[in-house]
């Protein structure tokens, strides 16, 4: 019994060892989710590629270094008209006739000339907010940089959003550092 306790605790003492070893490394993962923040109107509905509803809102951002430069991953989204009482679905419901459930249900036609408009954009580091112009913090609509409450009209159905910074911050920010950017984009019907 004594014998299997020792071989136990030496090999307990060998992984120790292996797992200090200067040949190992450390790193630690992050996730982060947003509670969705939909505002629909009466005759239109933003969801995601063909259509999906829920769809998502956040995507990760991949941070090169301690310099803050960083980029991140695309944000698909639609603009659709919502779904006639009657099962129209080209936007030509009579008043109040609009299916107005959040789901597939109410999802109706694309618009593939939708404008796209992004009204404010924060950059977070850590604790400290920081709200546009945050020059170096870009959104990006299908590869264009958008500018505040500028409307962005789009070609096809589908947008593609995304965000980086391509320039250092000046001094490097602290391992661990969180940074987190929020934007609110709206969308209509194109005149």
């Amino acid at each position: 019994m004594k014998l299997k306790l020792a071989v136990f605790i030496t090999l307990m003492n060998l992984s120790g060892i292996a797992l200090a070893a200067p040949n190992s490394a450390t790193n630690t993962l992050h996730w982060k989710g947003i509670t969705p923040s939909i505002l629909p109107s009466d005759s239109v509905i933003i969801t995601g590629p063909n259509g999906v509803i829920p769809y998502a809102d956040s995507a990760g951002l991949v941070i090169k270094d301690s310099s803050g430069v960083f980029s991140s991953d695309n944000i698909a989204l639609e603009l659709h008209y919502r779904k006639c009482q009657n099962g129209d679905s080209g936007g030509d419901c009579e008043a109040q006739q609009t299916i107005l459930t959040d789901d597939i249900n109410a999802v109706g036609d694309i618009i593939n000339d939708a404008s796209w408009t992004m009204n404010s954009v924060e950059t977070v580091i850590g604790t400290q907010q920081t709200a546009y112009p945050f020059t170096w913090t870009e959104v990006k609509m299908n590869g264009v940089t958008m500018d505040k409450s500028t409307p962005i009209t789009a070609t096809s159905g589908t947008v593609i959003f995304n965000t980086e910074n391509a320039v250092a911050m000046g001094s490097a920010l602290a391992v661990g550092q969180n940074i987190e950017v929020h934007t609110v984009i709206s969308s209509s019907k194109a005149i």
